[in-house]
């Protein structure tokens, strides 16, 4: 789907303006000694003429782009004492442009933003920082937020959740930079359009009426005067990990009292079903369907169904409640907190307390862990993340693992990758993947890596798939005398804590998936004389890019540091995707210890590429759903 809405690169960048990179860094550096002789009045006042010309039409964007660079590098200088690496500048132009900068992890994305935000602001029509969770949008908010102030540029941080009221929402969009959470934005767009669609449509008379009172016309109460500039951090998350999740808002159903019966009766019957007899899973697409047996079973005892509270034919609450039973597994999907189930984001290992799975299948899962039942909810809204961003004038997005995915980007977006040259040279050293018959066998051997490196004083942060798998291992750690901490979607508020310490010597740290990605994590000096941090990856994660930004969290900024893989025929890609793959395995010969051959590793490289290519189709089909809607819009308004 590609954005029509947004601008040419020629509309951007006048031809005249467009240089390659590399001059554009050299005129750049080229003006920072007569702006460092500059007084802060007289940078604060040039960026007001440079405003003040853009947005008169004076001046177009791309001509700004090499003096806005070098008063925002001096800027910053003067407001924070940092100065931007030239490597900086080269991903801020690629931004500017709208493309996509692939910048290693701990290179300065946080400040290479500010680049072509400060550029876009000067424009006044607000710039949307987005970023994947609170914590790393009220973080980059407040180191930002100096260097803007410095120039007389307002930047708020975009509330949500309970912290999120009215004004404060109408407060943050005024600004000419917002921080905030990627899906925040899409549900804020979706209620402005709600409130527009429900706003009474006054006729002339109306308007003609408040004319004579000396009134205005109300309008709709919304909260974003119009989406402009979004520069996405973690962009592959959002665009694509995230692309599967249509963006949602439910409203509270009409609910009738005694709704809770109807789930406990379907929990009931689920658990008196058998598998193959009465329904059957595929394992691959989750998906349960009753047998013609298990169809016939469903209306055998009419009296054990509460008919006058269904919803939904008594088949969809029974298949849910199957589903709940077999198909979703607690610490994996969802975690159970102050009785609610609350669900876990698969990519980011993150709670999402506000979202509910629907058509009954939350419900099924609040009665299969006999937590309160919450009414169900009605969609009033719903859009994909690709439609909602596909709708701002110019996107652009910075990501450590951006070209494996180079030609979805600019086939839905058209947004090119340009990688990023490293400021420093990288000590990083991966090891080879190591392949075990069984997750017993591969799990024994991390606690043997991991208690040798434990000795020997080196940081270790082990990457696991689920909450399961993290306190699987911790207890395994316990068991050897290894002090750990363990980060996962149940210490969510404590993550800042928890990483303050997984730098330092003999730390060792367990997190879930993508827990902690974008914070940083310093290294003591004994860390980094034992080795730096060592990366363990425990199986292999869907996508090569998740596993990527894994080992990403290891050796930043040319500091030492390590990774290693450890897979087995048990883990979920081979049991889920390939079983065939999985008997194969472990029909191979291993040693003593469990372990197989390295060159088995081909098996998983290829069923990972089949489950990137599976998940592209999904996507894909998505995208072209939003094109009919498209089209199908643009010919009922002819």
């Amino acid at each position: 789907m590609k954005a029509s809405a947004r601008q040419s690169w020629d509309q951007v960048f006048n031809r005249e303006d467009a240089k390659p990179d590399k001059d554009r860094l050299k005129i750049i550096n080229g003006m920072a000694d007569e702006i460092r002789a500059m007084s802060d009045e007289e940078i604060v006042a040039e960026v007001d003429q440079l405003r003040e010309e853009l947005q008169s039409g004076q001046r177009t964007l791309g001509s700004t782009v090499e003096r806005g660079f070098a008063l925002l590098r001096e800027g910053t200088m003067r407001a924070i004492g940092m100065f931007h690496y030239d490597v900086q500048i080269l991903a801020g132009l690629a931004l500017v442009r709208g493309g996509i900068s692939e910048m290693a992890t701990g290179e300065g994305k946080t400040l290479a933003v500010s680049l072509p935000a400060f550029i876009f602001a000067l424009d006044g029509k607000g710039v949307h920082v987005v970023t994947v969770n609170s914590y790393l949008a009220e973080r980059d908010y407040e180191f930002s937020k100096p260097i803007f102030d410095f120039f007389g540029i307002s930047i708020d941080y975009l509330p949500e959740g309970k912290d999120a009221t009215p004004e404060g929402k109408k407060a943050a969009y005024e600004a000419e930079i917002t921080y905030g959470v990627g899906y925040e934005y899409g549900f804020d767009y979706m209620k402005d359009q709600l409130a527009r669609m429900r706003h009474p449509d006054s006729g002339p008379g109306e308007e003609l009426r408040f004319a004579i009172l000396g009134k205005d016309r109300p309008e709709p109460d919304v909260n974003q005067r119009g989406l402009a500039y979004a520069i996405i951090d973690e962009v592959d998350s959002v665009l694509i990990d995230e692309a599967g999740s249509p963006l949602l808002i439910s409203e509270a159903a009409d609910s009738t009292e005694g709704f809770e019966q109807v789930f406990h009766a379907a929990k009931e019957f689920a658990g008196r079903m058998m598998e193959d007899e009465h329904f059957t899973i595929d394992s691959n697409t989750r998906a349960v369907e009753l047998t013609e047996f298990g169809k016939r079973e469903l209306f055998r005892d009419h009296g054990a169904v509460p008919w006058s509270k269904l919803r939904r034919p008594w088949e969809t609450y029974v298949v849910n409640a199957l589903k709940a039973k077999h198909i979703f597994k607690r610490d994996e999907q969802y975690i159970v907190v102050d009785n609610s189930v609350v669900i876990v984001d698969e990519f980011t290992g993150r709670p999402f307390p506000d979202r509910s799975w629907r058509e009954g299948q939350h419900q099924a899962v609040e009665a299969e862990e006999d937590c309160e039942i919450r009414p169900e909810s009605d969609s009033a809204a719903s859009m994909t993340r690709q439609r909602f961003y596909a709708m701002y004038e110019r996107i652009c997005g910075l990501t450590g693992t951006g070209m494996e995915s180079g030609g979805e980007f600019w086939r839905f977006f058209e947004m090119p990758v340009m990688p990023i040259p490293l400021h420093q040279p990288s000590q990083r050293v991966v090891h080879p993947e190591r392949v075990f018959v069984d997750v017993e066998s591969r799990d024994q051997a991390i606690v043997n890596d991991i208690a040798s490196r434990y000795k020997d004083g080196q940081p270790i942060l082990v990457g696991t798939r689920t909450i399961v798998d993290s306190e699987r291992i911790a207890g395994l750690l316990e068991e050897a005398g290894v002090t750990h901490q363990v980060l996962t979607a149940k210490h969510d508020e404590a993550e800042n804590e928890i990483l303050a310490t997984a730098g330092e010597s003999g730390s060792v740290l367990i997190a879930t998936n993508m827990a902690g990605r974008g914070t940083h994590i310093g290294l003591s000096d004994e860390a980094k004389e034992a080795g730096g941090l060592h990366v363990i990856q425990v199986e292999r994660n869907e996508s090569v890019r998740i596993d990527r930004q894994l080992v990403g969290r290891g050796a930043r900024q040319g500091q030492p540091g390590s990774a290693q893989a450890f897979v087995s025929a048990e883990d979920y890609i081979i049991d889920s995707y390939s079983p065939e793959a999985g008997k194969q395995l472990r029909r191979a010969r291993a040693d003593e210890n469990g372990e197989l051959s390295g060159s088995h590793s081909k098996i998983f490289d290829r069923v990972q590429a089949e489950v990137e290519r599976a998940r592209y189709e999904m996507r894909l089909n998505m995208a072209e759903r939003d094109k009919w809607l498209d089209e199908t819009k643009e010919s009922l308004a002819r």
